[in-house]
């Protein structure tokens, strides 16, 4: 009997503490971090207009530092964004080798094939890219306002227009781009 009363109590607990969050939510300072996520969504798409992958890079890993050194409340959450600050220097260095055809050759023919796809090197770049999606896609499954997340989806997005840019340049440099014309042309 007594589990019945603290139950109904934490039911109407859970209640309560709803409403507080909701007031809270409309707080003076609660709306314009609001409106400050939508400005900073803005400049998260006009970061994806510019077809630049060292660019959203370089906001990912600005990002990162910033909600480790100001979000961060969990030894999770902390445990999450230091390998994702490592995995961002070594999508650097592979950004800085595709840019040299023949290092990149070189490096890209010790691959073994399962760590390729579509004959490309799933290399520092493209790692960061797929676990830090997977970092975001569990972030959006959390508590958070509607404009957190539409951040999120945003950042999502950029990441797989760096992918793809990325990509191209890996074709570029494994020499995979004339091949790709001449089967077209046929």
């Amino acid at each position: 009997m007594a589990k019945t009363g603290l139950l109904i109590k934490l039911s109407m607990k859970l209640g309560d503490d709803w409403k507080a969050y909701q007031q809270k939510e409309n707080t003076p300072e609660a709306l314009a971090f609001q409106k400050g996520l939508k400005d900073t969504l803005s400049m998260y798409k006009e970061l994806a207009e510019s077809q630049d992958p060292e660019a959203i890079l370089n906001a990912e890993k600005i990002a990162l530092i910033q909600e480790k050194n100001t979000y961060a409340n969990s030894a999770e959450m902390t445990n999450s964004i230091k390998p994702a600050l490592t995995q961002v220097e070594e999508a650097k260095k592979s950004m800085e080798q595709v840019q040299d055809s023949e290092a990149y050759k070189k490096a890209a023919s010790t691959y073994a094939g399962k760590r390729k796809q579509g004959g490309l090197p799933l290399d520092g770049f493209r790692e960061f890219i797929k676990s830090h999606q997977a970092r975001l896609t569990n972030r959006l499954k959390g508590d958070g306002s509607h404009d957190e997340k539409n951040l999120l989806r945003q950042r999502k997005k950029n990441l797989t227009k760096a992918n793809e840019l990325y990509m191209g340049m890996q074709k570029k440099a494994l020499g995979m781009q004339k091949a790709n014309a001449k089967a077209v042309a046929r």
